[in-house]
């Protein structure tokens, strides 16, 4: 019973979930696969700027307490999203003439609880505004919102999801934005580095 009932809050979610992009401003598509990214800024906006300062606290204290290694220490999460977009946008980035900045405006950082992800099922969640100006001119070229969610169920979804969600999160966050611009898909995704379990 309870695998079913795990399975169908999953369903249930996918079936409401909106749609991953919602376009506010289109790119001109004179601008689309012809943009070089100079600038990624991520910003945080009223609605969530506590709450992931808050987790942004839980976090850096279990890293210290687990010893974390160098190599996956704790990163606040505007820094570890910056560098994972910036990576994920490079790996798909042509060599364009069109120099533009990106700013991003996180409204909305969830993490699955892994109570609920075994019991019910439950969702990991991204999402925000992108703006994309001309370096020189500061011109908008193009503005949408992205939204990207992920569900697991069960023990087996839990472990599938394993650690370093949010910058999962963040590299899907960064496809979505290389699709809007007209980037070329790449044969395989950029991966981020390992870092703490959430």
């Amino acid at each position: 019973m309870r695998k079913i009932t795990a399975l169908a809050v999953l369903v249930m979610l996918s079936a409401c979930a909106p749609q991953h992009t919602k376009v506010i401003q289109p790119l001109d598509q004179n601008y689309r696969g012809a943009l070089n990214i100079k600038n990624i800024k991520v910003t945080y906006s009223d609605l969530s700027v506590e709450k992931i300062s808050a987790l942004d606290s839980k976090l850096a204290s279990k890293g210290q307490e687990s010893g974390t290694p160098e190599e996956i220490q704790y990163q606040p999460f505007n820094v570890s999203f910056k560098e994972v977009a910036a990576k994920s946008l490079e790996e798909r980035d042509g060599n364009g003439v069109n120099q533009a900045d990106i700013t991003i405006e996180v409204d909305n950082l969830k993490l699955a609880n892994a109570v609920a992800t075994i019991l019910i099922g439950d969702i990991d969640q991204l999402s925000g505004s992108v703006k994309v100006n001309d370096s020189k001119t500061k011109e908008l070229l193009s503005e949408f919102y992205v939204d990207v969610f992920k569900g697991s169920g069960g023990l087996l979804g839990l472990a599938i999801r394993g650690g370093g969600v949010r910058e999962k999160l963040a590299a899907q966050f960064a496809e979505y934005i290389g699709d809007e611009l007209g980037f070329e898909k790449t044969t395989v995704a950029y991966t981020p580095k390992k870092t703490i379990n959430e």
